[in-house]
Protein backbone atom coordinates (compact mmCIF):
# COMPACT_ATOMS: atom_id res chain seq x y z
CA UNK A 1 0.00 0.00 0.00
CA UNK A 2 1.50 3.24 -0.98
CA UNK A 3 0.50 6.54 1.77
CA UNK A 4 1.26 9.65 1.01
CA UNK A 5 4.42 11.26 2.73
CA UNK A 6 3.70 14.56 4.64
CA UNK A 7 5.67 17.71 3.39
CA UNK A 8 8.43 18.41 5.58
CA UNK A 9 9.00 22.05 6.85
CA UNK A 10 11.71 22.95 8.14
CA UNK A 11 11.37 24.24 12.17
CA UNK A 12 11.59 27.69 11.16
CA UNK A 13 8.86 27.82 9.11
CA UNK A 14 6.64 25.76 11.75
CA UNK A 15 7.73 28.28 13.92
CA UNK A 16 6.46 31.09 11.71
CA UNK A 17 2.60 32.10 11.15
CA UNK A 18 1.11 31.19 8.53
CA UNK A 19 0.07 34.41 7.76
CA UNK A 20 3.79 35.41 7.75
CA UNK A 21 4.67 32.81 5.30
CA UNK A 22 2.08 34.27 3.03
CA UNK A 23 3.42 36.93 3.23
CA UNK A 24 6.44 36.57 2.27
CA UNK A 25 5.25 34.34 -0.67
CA UNK A 26 3.50 36.93 -1.69
CA UNK A 27 6.36 39.51 -1.37
CA UNK A 28 8.72 37.25 -3.56
CA UNK A 29 6.28 37.12 -5.88
CA UNK A 30 5.88 40.96 -6.23
CA UNK A 31 9.57 41.44 -6.44
CA UNK A 32 9.29 38.93 -9.28
CA UNK A 33 6.81 40.94 -11.19
CA UNK A 34 3.53 39.26 -10.21
CA UNK A 35 0.82 42.09 -10.53
CA UNK A 36 -1.73 39.69 -8.66
CA UNK A 37 0.72 39.73 -5.26
CA UNK A 38 1.40 43.62 -5.50
CA UNK A 39 -2.59 43.85 -5.53
CA UNK A 40 -2.15 41.37 -2.04
CA UNK A 41 0.00 43.81 -0.39
CA UNK A 42 -1.92 46.93 -1.55
CA UNK A 43 -4.81 45.32 -0.53
CA UNK A 44 -3.22 43.97 2.78
CA UNK A 45 -1.62 47.14 3.58
CA UNK A 46 -3.46 50.32 2.17
CA UNK A 47 -5.62 50.95 5.20
CA UNK A 48 -3.08 51.11 7.64
CA UNK A 49 -0.91 53.49 5.16
CA UNK A 50 -3.85 55.46 4.48
CA UNK A 51 -3.93 56.15 8.16
CA UNK A 52 -0.59 56.59 9.32
CA UNK A 53 -0.11 58.95 6.62
CA UNK A 54 -3.41 60.91 7.97
CA UNK A 55 -2.01 60.88 11.33
CA UNK A 56 1.00 62.22 10.27
CA UNK A 57 -0.10 64.77 7.05
CA UNK A 58 -3.39 65.67 9.55
CA UNK A 59 -5.36 66.63 5.85
CA UNK A 60 -6.92 63.72 4.57
CA UNK A 61 -6.81 64.51 1.01
CA UNK A 62 -2.87 64.80 1.31
CA UNK A 63 -2.50 61.63 3.36
CA UNK A 64 -4.28 59.83 0.17
CA UNK A 65 -1.55 61.28 -2.01
CA UNK A 66 0.67 60.42 0.10
CA UNK A 67 0.28 57.03 0.54
CA UNK A 68 -0.17 56.80 -3.38
CA UNK A 69 3.17 58.03 -3.38
CA UNK A 70 4.90 55.63 -0.80
CA UNK A 71 3.53 52.76 -2.36
CA UNK A 72 4.50 53.87 -5.54
CA UNK A 73 8.18 54.02 -4.21
CA UNK A 74 7.42 50.91 -1.94
CA UNK A 75 6.55 48.72 -4.94
CA UNK A 76 9.50 50.73 -7.18
CA UNK A 77 12.14 49.37 -4.75
CA UNK A 78 10.58 46.20 -3.77
CA UNK A 79 13.81 44.32 -4.26
CA UNK A 80 15.74 46.65 -1.84
CA UNK A 81 13.24 44.67 0.47
CA UNK A 82 15.61 41.51 1.87
CA UNK A 83 13.19 40.02 4.50
CA UNK A 84 15.54 41.34 6.97
CA UNK A 85 12.83 42.34 10.00
CA UNK A 86 8.98 43.09 9.03
CA UNK A 87 7.91 44.18 5.90
CA UNK A 88 5.44 46.74 7.35
CA UNK A 89 8.14 48.54 9.28
CA UNK A 90 9.92 49.22 5.91
CA UNK A 91 7.08 50.18 4.75
CA UNK A 92 6.41 52.34 7.35
CA UNK A 93 9.68 54.04 6.83
CA UNK A 94 8.80 54.94 3.45
CA UNK A 95 5.70 56.39 4.44
CA UNK A 96 6.84 58.48 6.89
CA UNK A 97 9.59 59.72 5.13
CA UNK A 98 7.22 60.43 2.18
CA UNK A 99 4.99 62.55 4.68
CA UNK A 100 7.99 64.55 6.12
CA UNK A 101 8.91 65.20 2.56
CA UNK A 102 5.40 66.48 1.84
CA UNK A 103 5.41 68.95 5.23
CA UNK A 104 8.66 70.12 3.90
CA UNK A 105 7.17 71.87 1.33
CA UNK A 106 5.97 75.76 1.63
CA UNK A 107 2.37 74.85 1.19
CA UNK A 108 2.88 73.34 4.87
CA UNK A 109 4.34 76.39 6.85
CA UNK A 110 1.15 77.44 8.51
CA UNK A 111 0.24 75.00 11.46
CA UNK A 112 -3.80 75.12 12.88
CA UNK A 113 -4.24 77.87 15.00
CA UNK A 114 -4.17 78.42 18.46
CA UNK A 115 -7.32 79.82 18.75
CA UNK A 116 -8.25 76.06 17.20
CA UNK A 117 -6.61 74.12 19.96
CA UNK A 118 -8.26 76.14 22.53
CA UNK A 119 -11.94 76.39 22.37
CA UNK A 120 -13.45 74.95 24.73
CA UNK A 121 -15.00 71.08 25.43
CA UNK A 122 -18.76 71.38 24.86
CA UNK A 123 -21.86 69.46 25.21
CA UNK A 124 -23.62 67.55 28.39
CA UNK A 125 -23.54 64.12 27.29
CA UNK A 126 -20.51 61.70 27.04
CA UNK A 127 -20.85 61.11 23.14
CA UNK A 128 -20.32 64.93 22.64
CA UNK A 129 -17.50 65.36 25.05
CA UNK A 130 -15.59 62.35 23.22
CA UNK A 131 -15.79 64.09 19.85
CA UNK A 132 -14.80 67.62 22.17
CA UNK A 133 -12.06 65.18 23.24
CA UNK A 134 -10.80 63.93 20.26
CA UNK A 135 -10.64 66.94 18.34
CA UNK A 136 -8.67 68.72 20.66
CA UNK A 137 -6.04 65.99 20.76
CA UNK A 138 -6.62 66.08 16.85
CA UNK A 139 -5.77 69.95 17.19
CA UNK A 140 -2.86 69.51 19.60
CA UNK A 141 -0.99 66.93 17.32
CA UNK A 142 -1.21 69.95 14.52
CA UNK A 143 0.79 71.69 16.46
CA UNK A 144 3.77 69.22 17.38
CA UNK A 145 6.66 69.11 14.98
CA UNK A 146 6.07 66.73 12.26
CA UNK A 147 8.41 64.65 12.99
CA UNK A 148 7.60 64.44 16.74
CA UNK A 149 4.01 63.93 16.19
CA UNK A 150 5.43 60.74 13.34
CA UNK A 151 7.03 59.15 16.40
CA UNK A 152 3.80 59.58 18.86
CA UNK A 153 1.32 57.97 15.85
CA UNK A 154 4.08 55.34 15.36
CA UNK A 155 3.84 54.34 18.93
CA UNK A 156 0.46 55.53 20.78
CA UNK A 157 -1.91 54.82 17.50
CA UNK A 158 0.32 52.28 16.03
CA UNK A 159 1.47 50.52 18.38
CA UNK A 160 5.19 49.62 17.21
CA UNK A 161 8.17 48.68 19.71
CA UNK A 162 11.17 51.29 20.12
CA UNK A 163 13.03 48.92 17.96
CA UNK A 164 10.88 49.02 15.34
CA UNK A 165 10.41 53.08 15.64
CA UNK A 166 13.78 53.21 15.05
CA UNK A 167 13.83 51.79 12.25
CA UNK A 168 11.10 53.45 10.33
CA UNK A 169 12.71 56.79 11.44
CA UNK A 170 16.21 55.55 11.16
CA UNK A 171 17.55 56.49 14.59
CA UNK A 172 18.67 54.86 17.38
CA UNK A 173 16.76 53.16 20.09
CA UNK A 174 17.70 55.55 22.80
CA UNK A 175 17.19 58.31 20.39
CA UNK A 176 13.86 57.26 19.96
CA UNK A 177 12.86 56.73 23.80
CA UNK A 178 14.45 60.44 23.95
CA UNK A 179 12.05 61.69 21.21
CA UNK A 180 8.98 59.99 22.15
CA UNK A 181 9.39 62.11 25.88
CA UNK A 182 10.23 65.40 24.07
CA UNK A 183 6.74 64.41 22.18
CA UNK A 184 4.73 63.31 24.85
CA UNK A 185 5.94 66.25 27.03
CA UNK A 186 5.14 68.73 24.29
CA UNK A 187 1.78 67.63 23.95
CA UNK A 188 1.24 67.50 27.59
CA UNK A 189 2.15 70.96 27.94
CA UNK A 190 0.08 71.97 24.91
CA UNK A 191 -3.11 69.94 26.72
CA UNK A 192 -2.59 71.80 29.97
CA UNK A 193 -2.32 75.03 28.04
CA UNK A 194 -5.70 74.66 25.88
CA UNK A 195 -7.38 72.88 29.24
CA UNK A 196 -6.41 76.62 31.33
CA UNK A 197 -7.85 78.27 28.10
CA UNK A 198 -10.91 76.54 28.28
CA UNK A 199 -11.66 77.42 31.93
CA UNK A 200 -11.39 81.31 31.42
CA UNK A 201 -14.12 81.18 28.70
Amino acid sequence: MVTERAEVLPISALAEPVEDREEARQIALAQSGSEAAIGWLLARYRQRVVRLAAHIMRRPGDAEDAAQEAFVRAFRNLNSFRGKGKFYTWLYQIVVRVCLDYKRLARWDSEISMEAITEPLTGSDAGLRAVDSRLLVEALLDRISPPLRAMLVLRELEGLEYEEIGRVMQIPVGRVRWRLHAARAEFQKLLALAMKESENV
